[in-house]
C-alpha cells in the first residue's frame, strides 16, 4: 500500500517537473530577443515588428482605452482570467493548454493584422474567440499606429536638422513595450518630472513585484528577510515612472502622498493590519544619474526611512526600527544609524567594480566588495535638524547596514538590455552582493524581477544568468544576428561572455555548463572560430582568454582536453595578431 502511494507521489512529482520545464521552454520561446544591433536610420523589419506588437498588445493601455488581447480572448472564450492561467500554467496541465490556446490565437491575429489589416484581424478574432469586432478594433487601431511608426525612421533627418540648429520635437524616454509613445524615433528624449515619482500606475505595479519578491524569499527560507539591499538606477526609473522607488516604498511599508498640485512630496505609513507582514529594512544604493536627476526623490526615500524608524511598533514587525535601535545602543548617532540611501560622492559616478573585473585586477574576493563600498558610501537625505545631506561620507554606517542584509535585488526594466548585455548590472548588483557577503559573512540571496511580460517573475541571479545564456549568448537567432554586423558583432559576443564572467567574479553565479557550451559554440567549432577570427581576431582572442581565466580563477571546472585546445587556439590567435606567419 505504502509502495503504491510512493509510486503515485513520484509520478505526480515527475509530472510537475515536466510542466515546470515546459513552462521554462515557453518562456524562452516567447521572450523578445534582439536579433541584431540597431542601425541608425534603419526601421525595424517585419519579423521584429510582429514580436514587438504581440508584446505591446499583451498589456492593457488605459490611456488609449484599449484592453489587452490575451484578456479579451480568454474572457470571450469563457476561460476566466488570463493572469490566473499564467500563474497556474507551470503546475496544472489543463491551464497550460488553455494558455497555449490563447497565445496561439493572439499570435495568429497579429500575423493576420500585419498581412491583411485591422478588419481582417478583428474578423479572425470574432471567428476563433467570439470577440465582437467593436471590442478588438480599438486594439488594432493602436497597433496600426505603432506599426506605422516602427516602419518610419526619422533619425537621419533629425540629425541633419539638429546640425542646422533647428527645433527637434521632444519625446518621452522609455521602453517601447512599456510606453509606445516613445515612437517615432528621431526625437529629443525628455525624462520625467521627479515630483511625479513614483507615478500612481508605478506604485500599483510595484505592489505585485514586492509581494512576489518577499514570497520567493519566504518560500526558500521559511521567513521574511530582515534587511534587503536594493539597486536603483536613474534611467530605469525614468522608463518605468519610478517602479524601483515604489518597490522600495512597498518593502518599507509606506505609500506616497500627493499635494494639491499632484506632486509626491510626503509619505505615510501603511498600517501593519493592512500590510500583513513585517516592514523590511531597506538599504538603497542609487546611481549617480539617479542622484542628479531625482534629488527630490532621494529626499523622499530618506524621509520614508526616517518615518519607519520612528514608528512605535513591535520589533519583529519593524525590522528597520529594530536595527536602528541596535545601532544606537552600540554607539552610533541617530543620523548614522538611520542612513539607508547611499551613492557616490558629489560629481562622481560608477563603482569601478566593472573595470577591475574586466582588467583582471583583483586577487581576493573581498577586494571587489570593498571597492564598491569605497565608491558608494556617501549618505544622502536630511539630518535630524532638517538640513540637506548631499554626499556625507558614511562608510561605517554603510558597513554596519550591510552586515544585516540577507537579500539583494534589482529590477530589469527593458527587453533590450539584460544582465549580460552590459557590465553595469554586475558592477552594481554583483558589487553590492559581494560587499554584503564579506560583511555579513554569508552570501545573500540575489534576485532580479522581470516585468517585461504579463507574468511578472522574480528569479534568482543563477536562474537569470541561465535564461540570458539560453535566450541570447547560446541562441543562434541572437548570435547570427550579431555576426551580420561583422567586427562589431563579434565584439558584442565577446562582451556577453565577459559580462557573464563578471557574475562569476562578483557572485559565483555561473554554472559550468554555460562556459562549456560557450567554448563549444564559439571556439571549438572550427567553422565558427574561422568566422570570428576573420571578422575580429582581437575580440576572438579576448573571448578565449576570458574562458581560460574563468577556469584559472576556479569558476569553471573544465575538461583538460578543452583547456589544452583553448590554449592552443589562444596561441594561434596571438600569432595572427602579431603577424607571425
Amino acid at each position: 500500500m505504502s509502495t503504491q502511494l510512493q509510486k503515485t507521489l513520484t509520478e505526480a512529482e515527475r509530472d510537475r517537473r515536466v510542466l515546470e520545464l515546459y513552462d521554462q521552454l515557453i518562456e524562452i520561446e516567447q521572450r523578445l530577443i534582439p536579433t541584431g544591433l540597431h542601425v541608425f536610420g534603419r526601421p525595424s523589419e517585419v519579423a521584429e515588428r510582429a514580436d514587438m506588437l504581440r508584446m505591446i498588445a499583451s498589456f492593457d493601455r488605459p490611456e488609449s482605452g484599449v484592453r489587452a488581447l490575451p484578456d479579451l480572448v480568454s474572457e470571450n472564450l469563457g476561460l476566466g482570467s488570463y493572469t490566473a492561467l499564467i500563474n497556474a500554467a507551470s503546475s496544472e496541465h489543463e491551464r497550460l493548454a488553455k494558455r497555449e490556446r490563447i497565445d496561439g490565437i493572439v499570435s495568429a491575429a497579429i500575423a493576420e493584422f500585419l498581412q491583411s489589416g485591422s478588419e481582417a484581424a478583428a474578423s479572425l478574432l470574432e471567428q476563433t474567440a467570439n470577440i465582437d469586432c467593436q471590442e478588438s478594433l480599438p486594439v488594432f487601431a493602436l497597433l496600426e499606429k505603432i506599426s506605422t511608426q516602427l516602419e518610419t525612421n526619422n533619425e537621419v533627418d533629425a540629425l541633419l536638422r539638429a546640425l542646422r540648429g533647428e527645433f527637434i520635437e521632444p519625446g518621452p524616454g522609455a521602453d517601447i513595450v512599456q510606453n509606445p509613445e516613445v515612437l517615432p524615433t528621431g526625437r529629443n528624449t525628455h525624462a520625467v518630472n521627479p515630483y511625479n515619482i513614483p507615478s500612481t500606475m508605478a506604485f500599483v505595479r510595484a505592489e505585485a513585484v514586492a509581494s512576489n519578491l518577499l514570497e520567493r524569499y519566504l518560500t526558500e527560507n521559511g521567513r521574511y528577510p530582515k534587511a534587503m539591499a536594493l539597486v536603483l538606477w536613474g534611467l530605469d526609473n525614468i522608463k518605468t515612472q519610478g517602479e524601483g522607488v515604489a518597490q522600495a516604498f512597498w518593502l518599507l511599508g509606506v505609500r506616497p502622498v500627493r499635494d494639491a498640485l499632484n506632486r509626491v512630496t510626503e509619505v505615510e505609513a501603511i498600517p501593519l493590519e493592512e500590510l500583513k507582514r513585517p516592514r523590511i529594512d531597506v538599504v538603497m544604493t542609487i546611481s549617480g544619474i539617479f542622484r542628479d536627476l531625482f534629488s527630490p526623490t532621494v529626499l523622499l526615500l530618506d524621509k520614508a526611512v526616517r518615518l519607519v524608524a520612528q514608528l512605535e511598533e513591535p520589533p519583529e514587525m519593524n525590522c528597520l526600527r529594530r536595527h536602528v535601535m541596535e545601532q544606537l545602543s552600540s554607539g552610533f548617532v541617530f543620523d548614522d544609524a538611520v542612513a539607508r540611501v547611499f551613492s557616490n560622492a558629489p560629481g562622481n559616478y560608477g563603482t569601478n567594480v566593472n573595470f577591475m573585473v574586466m582588467d583582471s585586477q583583483w586577487n581576493r574576493d573581498e577586494t571587489l566588495g570593498d571597492l564598491f563600498v569605497t565608491r558608494k558610501c556617501f549618505a544622502y537625505g536630511r539630518d535630524s535638524e532638517g538640513r540637506a545631506v548631499e554626499g556625507r561620507e558614511a562608510r561605517a554606517a554603510m558597513d554596519q547596514a550591510l552586515t544585516r542584509v540577507e537579500a539583494t535585488y534589482q529590477n530589469i526594466d527593458t527587453f533590450e538590455i539584460g544582465i549580460t548585455d552590459v557590465d553595469h548590472y554586475f558592477e552594481y548588483l554583483g558589487g553590492i552582493s559581494k560587499a554584503v557577503e564579506t560583511r555579513a559573512q554569508a552570501r545573500p540571496s540575489i534576485y532580479l524581477s522581470d516585468s517585461l511580460s504579463r507574468d511578472v517573475r522574480v528569479r534568482s541571479l543563477e536562474e537569470t544568468v541561465r535564461l540570458e545564456s539560453r535566450a541570447k549568448t547560446l541562441n543562434p537567432k541572437w548570435y547570427e544576428g550579431m555576426l551580420k554586423h561583422g567586427f562589431r558583432g563579434v565584439a558584442e559576443i565577446e562582451s556577453h561572455v565577459s559580462n557573464t564572467f563578471g557574475w562569476s567574479a562578483t557572485a559565483d553565479a555561473v554554472d559550468d555548463w554555460i562556459y562549456t557550451e560557450v567554448a563549444k559554440t564559439f571556439v571549438l567549432d572550427e567553422a565558427m572560430l574561422d568566422r570570428l577570427r576573420t571578422l575580429n581576431p582581437h575580440s576572438a582572442h579576448s573571448l578565449v582568454g576570458r574562458l581560460l581565466e574563468a577556469n584559472g580563477r576556479g569558476y569553471w571546472d573544465a575538461d583538460i582536453s578543452i583547456l589544452d585546445k583553448l590554449r592552443e587556439i589562444r596561441s594561434s590567435l596571438e600569432d595572427q595578431l602579431e603577424g607571425v606567419a
